[in-house]
């Protein structure tokens, strides 16, 4: 019977070559990957040659004896027979024994020794068993942690791109740790971003074998939490070989999770950097173990964008900053989640938390001077909305620099660089946003802002794409009720315009009777000056919101009238995301007498001075 040593150097298993070295399993030119832990499984099976291994024989060889959880190794059987291609009603390979445990069906052969030695030429080296490994006992980072590792292959140059996957929270249904689980992806994410000319992409569905993946790269991995001890297993896969690049798994008490948490991102950013040294202590995180948990919570909440979550996320992030003051990420997680309050409670005022924004983020700085670059985005965000341009694109610029770059600052910074006329700069980073974080929890307003992007820039056909994606995931935000409003009538779908028209202004509290009679002026063959008859009695009475105001009088073709309500904007500051101006539907009120003036006066030559830009041909040109 071939000893587990043996087997780990390969074997033969009915049709399949079994590569544990690589994580392979292959069939002539089809290969499968299987993660570290579950081939653990696989050869401890294997090396008892067709006898049954109980559950207690399977946590001592492959978990060292630690008390697991049955669903744990049931998974493991799981994901194996997947593997495979087996069924558990009617088994082929792995057998299931009731209160006995498990056998492999099929005889065992190690491959012949006269045959080429493709693991040995293989390029990824082997990884030892648990019990090898505890020979490893090494002290790091002030807590005790086994490593099982194997020596990563070299990268090829051409990996220009890694998409990160959840870790696999393997207990989540039976304990309260999802949040710090969530906390690994993250870590990887922000130890990866510091490569320069590295894209990375942010995955929230759970890896599987079938999962579409265009970059590179790809990062998986597990947490398994039993009591006060957490096992990982970790692994960077090149996408387009099925190769694992590099693999490992740690070891250690719970209370020291964030600083595992840092050792694993430090381990797939070394396969990925050869010159990347780990710090040979932690530094930067979460003084205590109660303040790192507070905060893994706190992001774990933001995450659900819900009103109930936003609050707790605050609770949470609140409790981090009291205790560890200086842990600059808590107070920028507070900050972000003011901002986005109101977004999911209608109750608070908007002013009010942006102030409470920008008061936390200074104080989060003056603790942590190193989240100032950071903080751009919570500057930019705010300064925006009050059309400080100037200050906003440079916050915004900084925040694009940062050590670890959020993807919704590309989102935001493309809504500053359209209000200030730079279309092409709005469609970059409208689509960088969407590139880096695919599946954010405002993935809608994501692709809304990528719809009206294209639009502005007159590619309807793009813009209709990602508008029907928006509209199919029923977003709820005025601004793309009213843009793709102008959208459909644009397209000559004035009625269609009408339903969306109504649901924006009703979204922001605003009667929308009169959307009817008036659109009815915008047919071809409508009756026009009905419709202007109605819109200047809602003028006189003040009934409609003045960006609405000027887009119809500009519709209409009154361009004097669209000017003085941009003038009266200009007077009360309610400027913001003016982008409309910039469409070719207000091409006449650009070339209006008052239009340098207007432009002017709300500090866009200013802003495109600052930025080497000027107004020319018709549109903003930029060195």
């Amino acid at each position: 019977m071939p000893s587990y040593t043996e087997l780990m150097r390969g074997f033969e298993f009915g049709r399949w070559t079994v590569i544990p070295e690589r994580g392979l399993i292959r069939d002539g030119a089809e290969e499968r990957r299987i993660e570290p832990l579950v081939m653990d499984v696989f050869v401890v099976l294997a090396s008892h040659g067709g006898d049954v291994v109980t559950k207690d024989q399977l946590i001592d060889a492959v978990w060292n004896g630690r008390p697991q959880m049955d669903d744990v190794i049931t998974r493991c059987i799981t994901v194996l027979r997947r593997a495979l291609g087996d069924n558990a009603r009617s088994p082929e390979f792995i057998e299931t024994l009731q209160r006995r445990g498990y056998r492999v069906m099929l005889p065992v052969n190690l491959p012949d020794e006269s045959a080429p030695d493709e693991v040995s030429q293989s390029p990824v080296f082997f990884r030892p068993s648990y019990a090898g490994a505890a020979a490893l006992l090494v002290a790091v980072i002030g807590f005790a942690w086994f490593i099982s590792r194997d020596a990563a292959t070299p990268v090829d140059e051409s990996v220009s791109s890694v998409v990160v996957f959840p870790f696999d929270c393997l207990q989540e249904s039976s304990n309260n740790n999802a949040h710090l689980c969530f906390g690994f992806a993250e870590e990887i994410i922000s130890s990866l971003n510091r490569i320069d000319g590295l894209k990375v992409v942010r995955i929230r569905q759970p890896y599987s074998d079938d999962t579409g993946v265009a970059e590179h790269g790809l990062v998986a991995g597990s947490v398994q939490i039993v009591e006060d001890q957490v096992r990982i297993t970790a692994r960077l896969e090149d996408a387009r070989t099925g190769v694992i690049i590099w693999s490992n798994t740690f070891d250690a008490r719970k209370n020291r999770i964030f600083d595992l948490q840092r050792q694993v991102a430090f381990g797939v950013r070394g396969a990925m950097d050869s010159e990347f040294q780990a710090p040979a202590a932690s530094t930067g995180g979460p003084a205590t173990f109660e303040a790192s948990e507070a905060y893994s919570r706190g992001r774990y909440l933001f995450e659900k964008r819900d009103h109930q979550s936003t609050v707790a996320a605050v609770e949470q992030f609140e409790k981090a900053t009291r205790l560890d003051p200086g842990f600059g990420p808590a107070w920028l997680g507070l900050a972000y989640t003011y901002i986005i309050w109101p977004d999911y409670d209608l109750s608070v005022d908007r002013n009010e938390m942006y102030e409470r924004a920008l008061e936390v983020v200074g104080q989060g700085i003056e603790a942590d001077p190193k989240i100032r670059a950071a903080a751009g985005t919570v500057y930019g965000f705010v300064q925006h909305k009050r059309n400080e341009w100037i200050a906003a694109a440079r916050s915004f610029e900084d925040a694009l620099q940062a050590e670890n770059v959020e993807p919704i600052a590309h989102h935001w910074y493309s809504r500053v660089m359209a209000s200030v006329g730079r279309l092409d700069d709005a469609l970059f980073h409208a689509r960088r946003a969407l590139e880096l974080d695919p599946e954010h929890p405002d993935q809608a307003i994501m692709f809304s802002r990528l719809a009206i992007a294209y639009f502005w820039l007159n590619d309807m056909e793009n813009a209709g794409h990602y508008f029907d994606i928006a509209n199919s995931m029923d977003l709820q935000a005025s601004i793309h009720s009213l843009a793709y409003s102008l959208y459909l009538i644009r397209s000559g779908n004035v009625d269609g315009a009408k339903t969306f028209a109504k649901a924006g202004l009703e979204k922001n509290n605003v009667d929308s009777r009169w959307v009817d009679p008036v659109f009815d002026g915008l047919k071809q063959g409508g009756n026009r000056e009905q419709s202007l008859a109605i819109l200047s009695q809602l003028s006189a009475m003040g009934a409609l919101p003045e960006n609405v105001e000027m887009t119809l009088w500009q519709l209409f073709g009154e361009v004097g009238k669209a000017m003085s309500v941009a003038r009266r904007l200009e007077r009360q500051g309610g400027l913001f995301e003016l982008e409309i101006i910039f469409i070719d539907e207000f091409r006449t009120l650009r070339q209006h007498p008052d239009f340098p003036g207007f432009v002017d006066a709300i500090g866009l030559k200013d802003y495109w001075a600052s930025a080497g830009c000027i107004w020319s041909n018709d549109r903003v040109e930029c060195n």
